[in-house]
């Protein structure tokens, strides 16, 4: 049996893989709005590169345009859903605990009609079980909250790549040597292409969803009707498992609140989802991104464990990304590698 060599440059390498790792985990919350900021910059280079030609006014000033463009919109976009949602939202807080005790004797009906499941759940306090849960859930939004108080550092980051951003695309290109300066531009372009891609796609997809859930609840007379769709369009940044959430949600709502009308609610978020992955996703992201299923859950729990919340809504593009990059280096390496002898 041959043995393995451990070489100087093996260890020397693992010691500085271990020290990179750790500073990236002591630092990562830097890091997270480093990658906002860099994305913000990114996305608004194309539109800045527009204005300035357009307009032929200095980067500068087309920068700070931009900038009080986005304010103007953002600020529209949350005082209209402010004024849509906060009556259901302040209905919704004061009736929580009645929502809750219903929830708490529905179950418990459920359980004395079918003891084999009570027997299922004989060890779980439910109601520590939704604290805990809660709990958790916070401390996810917590960590976002320490993200987005940073909020100002990454705009002004993101404000000042787009600016800088021919500068910095060529300097970034001469780091490489000679003979990989043309495959590391084609695959930086296709990275900020299918950032702005999954951007652009990802706000068409949030607005036609979460309006149609909107006026289906509402046509049906359901229950916080702007609030689940409110929470249809902001969950569904997270592919999968954010509308399982809202759904589930919306359901043991309307259970404790209209029992009458949990088949609306299941009809309604049924018919829309059907519509967003038969019609929508497919019209605003033909040619675009197509993501497998399996490695973006599992990389979005990764991102999610490392980053909280804000890295399960960052996994999407990060992970459409490094599968370009999967696609366009790794792939093509291996596929240019010569197959071993055995024997």
């Amino acid at each position: 049996m041959e043995r393995v060599k451990i070489t100087n440059g093996t260890i020397v390498a693992f010691i500085t893989f271990i020290l990179l790792f750790a500073a990236a985990y002591f630092t990562r919350y830097i890091l997270l709005v480093s990658i906002i900021g860099i994305g913000i910059g990114i996305l608004l280079s194309p539109v800045l590169n527009k204005l300035t030609g357009k307009l032929h006014l200095p980067r500068y000033l087309s920068a700070l345009l931009i900038l009080l463009l986005i304010a103007l919109i953002v600020g529209g976009v949350l005082v209209s859903i402010y004024y849509l949602v906060a009556d259901q939202f302040n209905t919704l807080t004061e009736r929580s605990p009645e929502i809750y005790k219903s929830l708490s004797t529905w179950f418990s009906k459920i359980f004395d009609r079918y003891p084999w499941l009570k027997d299922q759940f004989l060890d779980i306090n439910i109601g520590q079980t939704a604290q805990r849960s809660v709990i958790n859930v916070f401390k996810g939004f917590h960590l976002g909250v320490i993200a987005l108080g940073a909020a100002s550092f990454a705009i002004i980051l993101g404000l000042y790549t787009a600016i800088n951003s021919q500068e910095y695309f060529a300097s970034t290109i001469e780091a490489f040597p000679p003979s990989y300066r043309d495959k590391a531009r084609e695959v930086m372009t296709e990275c900020g292409r299918i950032l702005r891609a999954w951007f652009r796609a990802q706000l068409i997809d949030m607005f036609i969803i979460g309006s149609l859930t909107a006026f289906g609840l509402w046509i049906t007379k359901v229950d916080y009707w702007a609030i689940f769709g409110l929470l249809t369009a902001v969950m569904g940044i997270i592919p999968y498992v954010g509308i399982i959430l809202v759904v589930t949600t919306a359901s043991l709502i309307t259970l404790a609140s209209d029992p009458g009308q949990i088949i609306w609610v299941l009809l309604v978020f049924g018919v829309t989802q059907q519509l967003e992955g038969n019609v929508i996703i497919p019209l605003v992201m033909k040619g675009q991104i197509e993501l497998p299923v399996v490695p973006l859950l599992v990389f979005m729990l990764l991102l999610g464990s490392f980053f909280g919340i804000l890295g399960v809504f960052i996994a999407p593009p990060a992970f459409a990304m490094l599968r370009a990059l999967y696609l366009m280096i790794y792939l093509p390496y291996i596929n240019n590698q010569e197959a071993p002898t055995i024997g």
